[in-house]
């Protein structure tokens, strides 16, 4: 009795800790694939200047990659991602950040960085799940009062852009529970 009893609390608190793993695939490996099977895509370094259709097809992504690309804009189609958890589009050539991202209620990360985004939508307050901000080395120089609805907010990134103090301290303030990741202040912007 006393060996079920262990074998059965062995089994039920590797299933409350077991980690979230992900399997995530390269483009390349899955295009023959079936796409309701793949959660994971990693598209990054293909030299996209848009994204291509088929990519639409793998609606319950938890993660994609697009990093590395060079995307301008990202479509309105890419709202059938309803599931996707993470979104990487570091480092293309977006010059505002895609609105489509409101489009996506269960992102917990996204990765905006080394663009030219100059503002982030208001609509980013419906990202209620978001965790992580990643929007370092953009020309952005103000934030969307609406981030003040993000209460699960735990870390933005805005190293690289030049900020002025009160900037730094009002959102420091605003939203004391969040880390903030910032260059220090420069004055010269105030």
């Amino acid at each position: 009795m006393k060996l079920l009893l262990a074998i059965t609390f062995l089994c039920t608190s590797s299933l409350l800790f077991a980690q979230d793993t992900l399997k995530i695939y390269k483009w390349e490996a899955i295009q023959k694939a079936n796409p309701d099977t793949i959660l994971g895509i990693d598209a990054s370094k293909l030299k996209w200047e848009k994204i291509p259709e088929k990519l639409y097809s793998f609606k319950n992504l938890k993660y994609l990659n697009l990093s590395k690309n060079k995307l301008k804009e990202l479509p309105l189609e890419m709202g059938v991602f309803k599931s996707l958890k993470t979104l990487d589009v570091t480092k293309n050539d977006l010059d505002s950040a895609p609105i489509v991202i409101c489009q996506l209620p269960k992102l917990q990360k996204l990765h905006l960085a080394r663009n030219r985004i100059s503002s982030l939508p208001a609509c980013i307050g419906y990202l209620t799940d978001l965790k992580v901000l990643d929007i370092w080395d953009n020309p952005i120089n103000t934030l969307p009062e609406e981030i003040l609805k993000l209460k699960k907010l735990e870390a933005v990134d805005m190293r690289s852009i030049m900020l002025g103090p009160h900037f730094q301290q009002k959102w420091e303030e605003s939203m004391p529970q969040v880390k903030w990741y910032f260059d220090p202040p420069c004055h010269c912007v105030e």
